[in-house]
């Protein structure tokens, strides 16, 4: 199933797209942060856990130095 990013007015999904999708913190302040730069008040209302679960940010949203790139071992 596709990601779809969650900012206003960005239409870029894991399907079409090759940049990194992230889950929206779960600390009740930095996932704050997020959903005021996102610009979508309709997210305002979701609790922490809800936007971990069901909306991403594609890597375009964040400044290059921000992201770190790790490799997980299953």
């Amino acid at each position: 199933m596709p990601n779809f990013c969650a900012a206003l007015n960005c239409s870029r999904n894991s399907t079409h797209s090759v940049l990194a999708f992230f889950r929206f913190p779960r600390d009740p302040e930095r996932c704050k942060k997020w959903v005021e730069n996102c610009s979508r008040s309709d997210l305002k209302d979701k609790t922490p856990d809800h936007l971990n679960k069901y909306h991403r940010l594609c890597a375009r949203h964040f400044e290059p130095n921000l992201i770190t790139k790790t490799v997980s071992c299953y």
